[in-house]
C-alpha cells in the first residue's frame, strides 16, 4: 500500500520538496519555538555532502569504466561552460561601471557551475543514459576546479592565493564527492562482487530519494537567503526571472546539441542541472550573497523542470504501455 502511494506521488516528488523547503523556512523564520530545532536543521545541511557522496557512489555502482566513454556532446558542453565564462569575466574586468555586475555574476555563477551529482538520477528516471551523463559530471567538474581559479581573479578579489592554491580548494571541496564514490565502487566491484550486485538491487530508487531530501534543505536555504536580502521586491523579481531564463536556455540548448547523437535528455540534464549547493558555496567564498540569489533561484527553477520531465515522462509511459509502443531509452 504504501510503496503504490509513493510510486503515484512519484512524478510530483521534486515539487513537493520545494514546497517543503518553503514551509520548513517559514517555519524556522517565523515560528518562535522552532529556535530548539535550528540545530537539527544545521546538521541537515552539513550533511548535504555526505548525502551527494551516496547519491553519486550509487550511480557509480550501476555502470562500469568502458561504459564512461566521452561523447562529441560531452566536449561541445565542455566548451559552452568555459567560454561563455571566459566571455563574461573579462567583460566585467573590461567594463566594470557599464552595467549591473550582480546580475552579470550571478549569470556566471550559472555557466561556470558544474552538473550535480544527483543529475544521473533523475536521468535515469527519464530514460537517459546514466554513463553519460556520469562521466559529463567529471569533465564538467574538472572544468570548473580549473576555470574558476583562472577567471575569477579577473574581476574580483580571491586575495594573495595562486592559481594552484584556488584549484586546489575547489578539488578539495568537490573531490570526496567525486573522485571517492568512484574509488570505492571500483574496489567493491573487484573485491567483493556478492556486495556490489547486492547494492544494485537494493539501492534502486534510494538516490531519489535522497535527492528529494538535498532539495528541501537547498531550497529552505534559497528562500532564507532571498528574504534576507536588503534588495527590493523589484530586484529580486527580476533576479529570480534571469535565473528562469538561465534555467531553460541551458536545458534547451543542451537537448538540442544532445539531439544530433541521440542523447537529447543526458545532455538536457547535463548542462540544465546544476550542483547548486557548489555554486552558492563558490558564490559566498568569491562574490557576495546578494549574487547568490541568482544561482539560489535555479535551484527552485531546474527542480520545476525535472518535476514537469518526470510528470511528462510518466505519462508517455502509460501511452507507450498501453499502445504496446517501444519505451524511449537512450
Amino acid at each position: 500500500m504504501l510503496l503504490e502511494f509513493l510510486k503515484k506521488l512519484r512524478p510530483y516528488t521534486l515539487l513537493i520538496a520545494v514546497s517543503l523547503g518553503f514551509l520548513v523556512f517559514c517555519f524556522f523564520t517565523y515560528v518562535e519555538w522552532s529556535a530548539p530545532l535550528k540545530p537539527v536543521a544545521h546538521a541537515a545541511g552539513e550533511s548535504l555532502l555526505v548525502i551527494l557522496f551516496f547519491i553519486l557512489f550509487f550511480a557509480f555502482s550501476k555502470i562500469t569504466l568502458h561504459q564512461m566513454m566521452p561523447r562529441a556532446w560531452h566536449f561541445i558542453l565542455i566548451v559552452y561552460q568555459i567560454a561563455t565564462t571566459a566571455i563574461l569575466a573579462f567583460y566585467l574586468k573590461n567594463f566594470p561601471d557599464s552595467c549591473d555586475t550582480v546580475i552579470l555574476e550571478g549569470i556566471l555563477i550559472c555557466l561556470i557551475t558544474p552538473t550535480a551529482a544527483s543529475a544521473s538520477v533523475i536521468t535515469g528516471k527519464l530514460g537517459g543514459n546514466e554513463s553519460a551523463l556520469t562521466t559529463y559530471i567529471i569533465f564538467s567538474n574538472l572544468a570548473a576546479a580549473v576555470a574558476i581559479p583562472l577567471l575569477f581573479p579577473l574581476f574580483c578579489d580571491m586575495g594573495n592565493n595562486t592559481f594552484l592554491h584556488d584549484c586546489f580548494l575547489i578539488l578539495k571541496h568537490i573531490s570526496p564527492i567525486l573522485v571517492l564514490p568512484l574509488v570505492l565502487t571500483v574496489l567493491i566491484r573487484t573485491f567483493t562482487p556478492k556486495l556490489h550486485q547486492f547494492i544494485i538491487r537494493k539501492t534502486k530508487d534510494i538516490g531519489f530519494y535522497m535527492w528529494a531530501f538535498i532539495i528541501v534543505v537547498v531550497s529552505a536555504k534559497t528562500f532564507s537567503n532571498i528574504a534576507a536580502s536588503d534588495k527590493s521586491t523589484l530586484e529580486i523579481t527580476i533576479m529570480a526571472a534571469i535565473g528562469f531564463i538561465m534555467t531553460i536556455m541551458q536545458f534547451a540548448l543542451a537537448k538540442g546539441i544532445g539531439q544530433f547523437g541521440h542523447q537529447r535528455i543526458s545532455a538536457g540534464q547535463a548542462l540544465g542541472q546544476k550542483n547548486m549547493v557548489f555554486g552558492l558555496w563558490v558564490t559566498l567564498t568569491y562574490l557576495t550573497p546578494t549574487v547568490a540569489i541568482i544561482p539560489g533561484t535555479y535551484i527552485i527553477w531546474q527542480n520545476i523542470v525535472n518535476a514537469w520531465q518526470m510528470w511528462y515522462r510518466e505519462r508517455n509511459l502509460r501511452r507507450w504501455e498501453k499502445n504496446g509502443e517501444q519505451v524511449y531509452q537512450e
